[in-house]
């Protein structure tokens, strides 16, 4: 009776040609009433109750109806996850086959899958925008870390930083599937590249030389990027224009003495960190440190409406914004 009675309020039924047609009169990023029901949620990694590691959540953007999505397994558990594009597969990384590996999680068959080979550790898998490919971080030596794209299944791998220095974190796709960007050590301080997974070419967008830039974040419609600095003293989120232009400390409200930041010296916790874009492209929610934890926080891409939506005595690390068909 719910799900009519949501229907019902959700659409409106208008004669047009003597057939039926069925108009959406909600924002698209939220929900989507059909056979699937691609709904707008936070994932996110918490540990729960006393287990040892994390476990996947969820949770709507308004901080409501929280849930676990994948339960903790073995290890430290399961984090980092992100959507596919068209709301079916979830990637995160998983503890349960020795060491940080990738593994797909099905929505509908809740069936989790392997897609990392090697022994190597693989860590902050995203989904191309079609799904046919993954980009990700893997370890190729003791201390060098790299970003790697494959077939969605883990074959084919490809290295595209291989001229870059040993620190290269945190791949984001552009929405036309033609380059990556990433955060990478250049000297003594990060800075947010593009590479283009064709041609090679890798291009420095931020060229910060007052602080370290990482953790991007490609808006839905390729036109800007998330992204998280200490350039200021403390942990701040920015948005910039893909060439690096106009960029914007948004969170300079929730500098406070818990959040001072650097990234070579708090180099620990820069894994615990992440914003991402809405599916409209409208808000972000990303993770900060406002007391003595990590919480939740979204905010208007233009810097209004900042909120908390977390308040558990735990830290919620990792998010990503995507639509879950379920």
């Amino acid at each position: 009776m719910k799900q009519l009675i949501l229907i019902l309020a959700l659409f409106f039924l208008t004669k047009k040609d003597n057939k039926t047609i069925y108009q959406n009169n909600i924002d698209s990023s939220c929900i989507k009433i059909g056979l699937d029901k691609p709904v707008s949620k936070i994932l996110y990694s918490r540990k729960n109750s006393n287990d040892s590691g994390w476990s996947i959540y969820m949770i709507d953007p308004n901080g409501s109806n929280e849930e676990v999505l994948i339960p903790f397994k073995s290890g430290q558990g399961e984090y980092n996850p992100a959507v596919s594009t068209n709301g079916e597969t979830v990637i995160f990384n998983t503890y349960r086959y020795g060491g940080w590996k990738l593994a797909l999680y099905d929505v509908k068959g809740k069936s989790v899958n392997r897609i990392s080979p090697k022994s190597s550790y693989y860590t902050n898998g995203v989904f191309s925008p079609d799904g046919s490919k993954v980009a990700y971080e893997r370890s190729v030596q003791r201390r060098s870390t790299h970003i790697f794209i494959s077939n969605s299944d883990g074959t084919n791998e490809k290295m595209l930083t291989g001229k870059m220095g040993d620190e290269n974190r945190i791949p984001s796709w552009t929405p036309n599937g033609e380059s990556i960007l990433f955060y990478s050590q250049n000297g003594n301080v990060n800075d947010i590249y593009s590479v283009n997974i064709n041609s090679g070419q890798i291009k420095n967008l931020t060229k910060n030389k007052s602080g370290n830039d990482f953790g991007p974040s490609v808006s839905p419609n390729g036109k800007h990027v998330a992204f998280f600095s200490d350039r200021n003293g403390h942990l701040d989120m920015y948005v910039m224009d893909i060439d690096g232009r106009n960029q914007k400390n948004l969170t300079a409200s929730l500098q406070n003495k818990n959040n001072r930041y650097n990234y070579f010296k708090d180099n620990n916790l820069f894994w615990m960190f992440k914003v991402s874009w809405s599916p409209n492209g409208e808000s972000l929610v990303f993770s900060n440190i406002k007391s003595d934890n990590i919480d939740l926080f979204t905010i208007k891409k233009d810097g209004n409406d900042l909120k908390q939506i977390t308040t558990s005595s735990r830290s919620e690390l990792t998010p990503f914004w995507g639509s879950l068909k379920q």
